[in-house]
């Protein structure tokens, strides 16, 4: 069994006209913490660390740790994380 790379994800649905949290792959993704939680929201969303830690305005080890559970976001990022966070309660 081989996974598909988060380019390849986004394919699938643009080919369809659907969004990408239309796949329902991300369901069973766990969200317990909040490392858990920034994570599903970035692939839901479709985005690769760096897309994502762009937006956010990060360096993107900065995310790679928030991802891993080393570092919290600082509460000026508490923002625009929230508005991807909150997506994923939809």
């Amino acid at each position: 069994m081989s996974n598909a790379s988060l380019p390849i994800l986004r394919m699938i649905p643009k080919s369809l006209c659907i969004s990408i949290e239309y796949l329902s792959c991300f369901e069973i993704l766990p969200e317990n913490t909040l490392a858990q939680r920034v994570t599903k929201a970035r692939l839901f969303h479709g985005l690769t660390k760096e897309e994502f830690a762009q937006i956010i305005g990060v360096d993107v080890k900065t995310l790679r740790n928030w991802e891993q559970g080393k570092y919290v976001p600082l509460p000026r990022y508490t923002d625009d994380l929230n508005q991807y966070l909150v997506m994923l309660k939809k």
